[in-house]
């Protein structure tokens, strides 16, 4: 942040950056703000500096590669046979699950299913609707299909587009403080609301499902999207139990675990009003805590 100005986000408390668009990015929640030359009617050297000074950093900030060496230290390369055309993929995590196999890469993420109609549905139940008040952008969340089709040996893919400092959520699993794992009930929470305006939900969401960049707390829901039903009750079940199953280093506050062991609100904007509470009061409000895995 240019030291000219000290903008703070409404959402989480972090600072916001430029880019060398224009645009206040909040790294750690997605928000952003766009500024014109009206905002700066009396401040024009202030926004030039700013644009100067802080554009190019930030910009690499925002994509800053593989800050805990998963890729670069644990790939290997993995192919696929599609039609005789041999697909070959950097791998650095394969994880199994009951209908499919899950390939993770630097840039690429790789679901192999099963059956044709897992397969089928993952593909067409991604029809996302957004609000109009989307200032977190929720799509750049959400699966970004580049190739799907039948391999030689009977599975049927569908390879993502990955950022390269973006992690399985499984990988972190090892004990958390609980202000860490409480920014990643906050995201799916949050993505649970954009399911309700859908008018949809999950059966079956785990935590190979999820993947997130603890460098600026963003969360992906990349994975179990053949489970779409039309109740996002499962969901918000699935989001403590995930919660749960990730093991914490320090004591949380009691409304953390109360927030767990209860009941799902009937939709889940509610139950992102009652998980709030918990930031608030349990935590202390919106401020933002860096990741404690780094």
């Amino acid at each position: 942040m240019s030291k000219l100005m000290n903008v703070t986000c409404d959402n989480c408390g972090a600072q916001y950056r430029i880019s060398s668009r224009g645009e206040m990015n909040c790294r750690f929640c997605g928000s952003k703000v766009y500024l014109n030359d009206k905002d700066f009617k009396n401040y024009l050297k202030t926004r030039d500096e700013m644009l100067i000074k802080d554009k190019f950093n930030n910009d690499s900030i925002m994509t800053d590669g593989d800050v805990i060496g998963f890729y670069r230290d644990y790939s290997f390369k993995y192919s696929f046979d599609v039609d005789g055309n041999i697909l070959v993929y950097d791998v650095s995590a394969i994880y199994n699950e009951s209908n499919k196999d899950i390939y993770v890469g630097a840039s690429n993420i790789i679901f192999a299913f099963n059956n044709e109609k897992d397969y089928n549905n993952y593909l067409s139940n991604r029809k996302i609707t957004f609000p109009s008040a989307d200032i977190k952008k929720l799509e750049k969340y959400l699966p970004k299909v580049v190739f799907n089709g039948q391999t030689k040996d009977g599975k049927y893919i569908v390879v993502l587009d990955k950022d390269e400092n973006v992690y399985p959520l499984e990988i972190f699993n090892v004990g958390l403080n609980p202000r860490t794992t409480a920014w990643v009930i906050s995201r799916l929470e949050n993505l649970g609301c954009l399911l309700e305006f859908n008018n949809i939900g999950m059966n079956k969401l785990s935590i190979d499902d999820i993947f997130i960049n603890p460098k600026t707390h963003e969360l992906y829901l990349y994975g179990n999207w053949e489970n779409v039903t039309d109740s996002t009750e499962n969901y918000l079940k699935s989001i403590r139990s995930i919660a749960k199953s990730i093991p914490v280093n320090a004591v949380a506050p009691k409304m953390y675990d109360e927030f767990l062991d209860s009941e799902p609100e009937n939709n889940a904007y509610d139950d992102f009003k009652k998980w709030d509470e918990v930031i608030v009061k349990g935590f202390g409000g919106h401020n933002f805590n860096k990741f404690d895995y780094l």
